[in-house]
């Protein structure tokens, strides 16, 4: 107990430096735990129980959604391919094909199709109304929460319409993030107006194993036509989507390495002025009987303490902006959320603990084994 009040009356002794360090370490570690949430929310996306067995169909060498036309009719030929389970045909509209911030990511597909296809939930609202009105829409949860949208509301963006009937939220992340709407309402919308036309087919098969075969058959079939499509299982149409986003992930992970490195810096700084102050005092202590692994302990503790704290507030921090704003990040049509958990911040409080013993280590040995003679000397 005496040590416990030892180390936090020292680490508060200069509370301006104290609180300098704090507010380093906890900007760091704020840094730190938004890319690793984007890097959760990138594994969530790429993931999912139907993704092995759902292929999707688009036009080939098309480098964006808004470039993809493939006839409706096309559906009834994939149908009918051996291994096939369903097809859903599938109209996107989107306000930026590249990585946005504030992807706004409108689908139409048949309601009855859609819904028996997309494992979603209702949360809030009509489905009813849904069904039976052309210009409503039901919106991911995560996509409301971005934009305050909820029953009752009318959406408006590039000249579209839609009232939003419901709130969903699906066992794929990815979803969450869309507005789904009446596939002849989005055919006929003025900035698409393309009746007849969608942008890709969902194709569910029987057997995760035919996923292949069945990709090179419906390739096969529309090879000569004059809209030859693209298949790929829904992982590999996910993994080409986010390419933008892995790139900005794996410059967001450099800065984060930059970050633990800043929190090292930080509290070796902070803990070796401290000490630097207390040479004489140490060697006081030596003197009332106190030994090596007793000082070793004070500073080494000190350094952790100041590690913990930093990181309580950047992690604080880091909730409130990822709760209180819904982040988000999407190119081509996919939503990546940024994604949180006990498991997440935990990592994050480890990585901050095992920075803050590392930093004080050297500290904590050089107190340790000042001579009691020369401390006394020292003139501070």
């Amino acid at each position: 107990m005496k040590l416990t009040k030892l180390i936090w009356r020292n680490l508060f002794r200069r509370p301006g430096r104290t609180l300098l360090s704090v507010c380093g370490i906890a900007c760091a570690m704020t840094l730190l735990m938004l890319v690793e949430s984007l890097s959760m929310g990138m594994g969530e996306a790429l993931s999912g129980d139907e993704s092995a067995r759902t292929l999707i169909v688009y036009r080939k060498n098309r480098y964006c959604p808004q470039t993809s036309f493939l006839p409706e009719w096309y559906a009834s030929r994939i149908a009918d391919v051996p291994g096939v389970e369903s097809v859903l045909p599938v109209k996107v509209f989107l306000n930026n094909c590249r990585a946005s911030l504030d992807l706004v990511a409108f689908q139409g597909s048949p309601v009855d199709s859609l819904l028996k296809a997309r494992a979603i939930q209702l949360t809030d609202g009509n489905m009813e109304q849904f069904r039976t009105e052309h210009d409503a829409a039901l919106v991911g949860a995560d996509f409301a929460a971005r934009k305050g949208l909820s029953v009752g509301d009318t959406f408006r963006f590039g000249e579209i319409d839609v009232k939003v009937r419901g709130i969903f939220e699906s066992e794929a992340a990815v979803e969450e993030g869309l507005i789904l709407t009446h596939l002849e309402f989005l055919q006929r919308a003025g900035p698409v107006n393309r009746l007849g036309t969608v942008t890709q087919f969902e194709v569910k098969v029987t057997d995760a194993s035919m996923a292949r075969s069945v990709s090179r058959e419906i390739d096969s079939l529309f090879e000569t036509a004059e809209e030859p499509t693209d298949t790929r299982a829904q992982v590999a149409f996910l993994e080409r989507a986010t390419r933008d986003l892995r790139e900005i992930l794996g410059i967001g992970r450099l800065l984060g390495l930059a970050c633990v490195i800043v929190v090292l810096a930080l509290v070796a700084n902070t803990v070796f002025m401290s000490v630097q102050e207390r040479v004489r005092e140490f060697g006081v202590f030596r003197t009332l009987g106190f030994r090596e692994e007793h000082l070793a302990w004070v500073v080494l503790a000190e350094s952790i303490a100041l590690s913990f704290l930093g990181a309580l507030v950047g992690l604080g921090v880091s909730l409130a902006i990822l709760n209180g704003m819904h982040l988000s990040i999407g190119t081509e049509g996919v939503a990546v959320n940024f994604a949180t958990s006990p498991a997440l911040f935990a990592r994050g409080l480890g990585i901050a603990l095992a920075t803050g013993a590392l930093a004080g280590l050297a500290p904590a040995i050089r107190s340790a084994r000042a001579p009691i003679v020369a401390s006394l000397r020292s003139a501070t």
